[in-house]
C-alpha cells in the first residue's frame, strides 16, 4: 500500500506504469460520471429555485397589484391575451372571471388589444398613450395606458396600467368658454356659478354692474350642491340707482357626464314690474266685488297696465276665450287687442301650436302651477321671434272663474347666440376630420375608418379595397411652378378625386404630402379597378398643365389597389402595405398606371 501509494504520488516505479495506466481510464470515466450528476443535480436545482423566486416574486407582485386603486392588467406580448386584471381594472374596463381565467368585454378582445399594443412592442416600456376601448354595444371608454415589458409564465408580456385621462384645455375649448362667456354677457339676467364649495367660477356683465360694491348681497346662501335648495326664490333689493326691485332667483344644479354634482348656476330676473302688474290685476280684480264702478276702474288700470308693457300679455278663460290682452301680444296672432277680445284661441292658433300649448294650459288649470315654456313664432312681417312664455293661473272673483295670465319675453338674441355656439362646437368637430388644404378628410379620420371597416369586414367576411394614388413628378412641379400653384394643383385634383366617389360609405382623404387613399368598402378587387380607371380618366379631363413631366404634359397620376378579405391573425397594416407595394410597381412600370394586388399574390 506505501508502494502504491509513493507511485501515484512520485511516478517513479517502472514496474507501476502498466497498473496506473488501467486505472486512469477507470477513473476518468468516474470523473465524468460524478460530473454529468452534479450538473444534473444543479440544473434541477437551479430550475427549480428560479420557478420559486419567480412564483415568490409574482406572489409579492400580484398582492402589490391587487391593491393597486388604479386598473392593472397582464397581457401576453405576441396576441393580447389576458393573464391577469385586479379589481380595479375588472371595474373600470369590465373584465369578467371565471375560475382562475379573465375574459375581455365583448368590444375589446385579444386582437384589438394586440393593436393598441403593437407601436410600442419595440421598447420596454411606454407611458400615456391614450386609447378609446369599446366595451359592448356602443359603449366606449378614454383611458391612459402605460405599460412594463416583463416576464410572467416564462412567457413575455406587458403589465399595464389604466387611467381616465384629465381633461386638458386646448384653443378649441378655450374659443367655446370665450363664446360662452360672450353668450352670458350678452343677457340681461343677472347670472353667476359656483362650484360645490361655493367658490364663485364666474358672472356675467349684468351681475357684476347690478351688483357693483355689494356682490356678497347678491349670493343666494345655500349649499352648492342643490340638495333641498327652493327651485324658485323672491327677494327685494335695491338697484344701483336707488329704487326697489324684485328680483326672481332660479337656481339649476350642474352636473358632470356622469351625472354627479359639481356646482350650482344661479340666474336671477327682475320681475318688479310683474309683480306689480299682477298686483295690480289682484287687486282690480278684487274690487270687481265691490261695484260695477271700481270693476271699470279696474278695467282702465288694466289696460294701462298692459298697454305700458312692451312685452305681450294675455288673459283667457278656462274655455280659451281672450278677455284681455295688450297690443304686442295681438300683433303676435295677427290681430289688433280690440279684433281679439272674445275670440277663442282654436280660431287664431295654427293646430300643431295649439297642441302644444293645450297641454301646458291644462297643467297650469288643474295643478295650479306657473309654467314656463319657449315658442317658435314667424310674425305677418315675416320676421321670427323666439319667446319665452310665463302661464300663471287666475281666478275671476266675479264669477268664479278659472283662467290664465299669459306674459312673454322676446328671447330671439339669445337663442341666436345660443344657435351660434352650438354651430361654432359643430364646425370645430368637422375641422378635425378635415384637410384644410383640400377639403377631404385627412390622416387621422383615414386612420380612424380603416380601423373600423377593418373590424367590421373582418365579422361579415366582406372584401375591402384600398387605393393608394401618388401624384407623378409633384416635386418638379412644386419646384418650377411654385409652391402656391402646387398648393392649387392638390385642391383641384383633390376635388376630381371626390367627384369619382359615388357611395356614402366611401371614402377619399389626404394621406400624407401629394398622396391621397381611397376607401372602398365591399367592394372586390374588380370594383377597385374600375374606380382606378375612372380616376385616370377624370384627372386626364381635367388636363392640368405639367411642363415639367417626364411622363406628359399635363398632371398625371399612379394607383396601387389591394384588396383583402380580414382575417382574425390578420392586420390591417398588411392591406396598407399591398397597396403601398402595389403603387411602387405603377411607379417602376413608368407611373401613370395602375397596379393591382390581391392577398393571394405573393407579398
Amino acid at each position: 500500500m506505501q508502494k502504491r501509494h509513493g507511485i501515484t504520488l512520485a511516478g517513479a516505479a517502472c514496474t507501476a506504469v502498466p497498473a496506473w495506466g488501467a486505472s486512469e481510464e477507470s477513473l476518468s470515466l468516474s470523473v465524468i460520471g460524478m460530473a454529468f450528476l452534479m450538473m444534473a443535480i444543479l440544473t434541477s436545482l437551479g430550475a427549480w429555485l428560479i420557478h420559486h423566486l419567480g412564483r415568490l416574486a409574482f406572489r409579492r407582485l400580484h398582492a402589490t397589484i391587487s391593491r393597486l386603486p388604479i386598473a392593472a392588467a397582464i397581457v401576453r406580448s405576441k396576441d393580447g391575451e389576458l393573464f391577469y386584471a385586479n379589481a380595479a381594472c375588472q371595474d373600470m374596463l369590465g373584465v369578467s372571471k371565471v375560475g382562475r381565467r379573465y375574459y375581455y368585454p365583448e368590444g375589446i378582445g385579444p386582437q384589438m388589444m394586440a393593436d393598441v399594443l403593437r407601436p410600442v412592442q419595440s421598447g420596454t416600456g411606454f407611458d400615456n398613450v391614450e386609447e378609446t376601448l369599446r366595451l359592448g354595444g356602443n359603449q366606449t371608454i378614454r383611458v391612459l395606458i402605460s405599460g412594463q415589458l416583463m416576464s410572467y409564465r416564462w412567457q413575455t408580456a406587458w403589465l399595464l396600467f389604466f387611467v381616465a385621462p384629465a381633461k386638458q384645455s386646448n384653443p378649441y375649448i378655450q374659443l367655446e368658454q370665450r363664446v360662452f362667456q360672450r353668450v352670458l354677457n350678452s343677457l340681461s339676467e343677472l347670472v353667476y356659478f359656483q362650484d360645490k364649495a361655493g367658490n364663485i367660477l364666474g358672472t356675467n356683465t349684468a351681475f357684476d354692474r347690478f351688483w357693483r360694491g355689494r356682490r356678497e348681497e347678491g349670493l343666494i346662501q345655500g349649499d352648492p350642491s342643490g340638495i333641498g335648495d327652493v327651485p324658485v326664490i323672491h327677494t327685494w333689493t335695491t338697484a344701483p340707482d336707488g329704487s326697489s326691485r324684485l328680483l326672481e332667483t332660479n337656481k339649476t344644479t350642474m352636473t358632470d357626464e356622469e351625472g354627479q354634482v359639481i356646482g350650482m348656476l344661479t340666474i336671477s330676473h327682475d320681475v318688479t314690474d310683474w309683480h306689480e302688474m299682477q298686483e295690480s290685476l289682484k287687486q282690480e280684480i278684487e274690487k270687481r266685488e265691490v261695484t260695477e264702478q271700481i270693476l271699470a276702474q279696474r278695467n282702465t288700470l288694466l289696460n294701462s297696465i298692459l298697454n305700458a308693457s312692451q312685452d305681450p300679455i294675455g288673459l283667457y278663460n278656462e274655455h280659451g276665450v281672450y278677455v284681455g290682452c295688450n297690443e304686442p301680444f295681438a300683433r303676435v296672432l295677427g290681430f289688433s287687442a280690440r279684433e281679439l277680445i272674445g275670440k277663442t284661441a282654436r280660431n287664431v292658433i295654427d293646430p300643431e301650436m295649439l297642441q302644444e300649448f293645450y297641454q301646458t294650459d291644462i297643467k297650469v288649470l288643474k295643478e295650479g302651477v306657473t309654467v314656463k315654456t319657449d315658442a317658435y313664432v314667424i310674425l305677418e312681417t315675416g320676421e321670427p321671434v323666439w319667446y319665452e312664455i310665463v302661464k300663471s293661473p287666475y281666478r275671476d272673483p266675479t264669477d268664479g272663474s278659472a283662467g290664465i295670465l299669459l306674459i312673454a319675453r322676446d328671447v330671439t338674441e339669445r337663442k341666436q347666440a345660443e344657435q351660434q355656439l352650438a354651430d361654432a362646437i359643430m364646425e370645430l368637430q368637422e375641422l378635425s376630420f378635415v384637410d384644410s388644404l383640400t377639403k377631404v378628410a385627412n390622416r387621422r379620420s383615414f386612420d380612424e375608418q380603416l380601423r373600423k371597416l377593418w373590424h367590421s369586414h373582418m365579422r361579415e367576411q366582406q372584401p375591402l379595397t384600398l387605393i393608394l394614388c401618388d401624384i407623378d413628378s409633384f416635386k418638379a412641379y412644386n419646384d418650377n411652378y411654385g409652391h402656391q400653384q402646387g398648393d392649387w394643383a392638390l385642391l383641384e385634383v383633390a376635388q376630381v378625386f371626390d367627384s369619382v366617389i359615388r357611395r356614402e360609405t366611401d371614402e377619399v382623404a389626404r394621406y400624407g404630402g401629394e398622396e391621397f387613399a381611397f376607401l372602398l368598402p365591399n367592394t372586390p378587387l374588380c370594383g377597385g379597378e374600375v374606380v382606378a380607371e375612372k380616376i385616370h380618366e377624370k384627372v386626364a379631363e381635367k388636363a392640368i398643365l405639367h411642363g415639367f413631366s417626364d411622363i406628359s404634359d399635363i398632371l398625371t397620376v399612379s394607383l396601387g389597389v389591394a384588396t383583402m378579405t380580414p382575417m382574425p391573425n390578420q392586420d390591417y397594416g398588411e392591406l396598407i402595405a399591398m397597396a403601398d407595394k402595389a403603387l411602387y410597381k405603377a411607379k417602376a412600370d413608368g407611373r401613370n398606371t395602375t397596379r393591382l394586388m390581391a392577398e393571394l399574390d405573393e407579398f
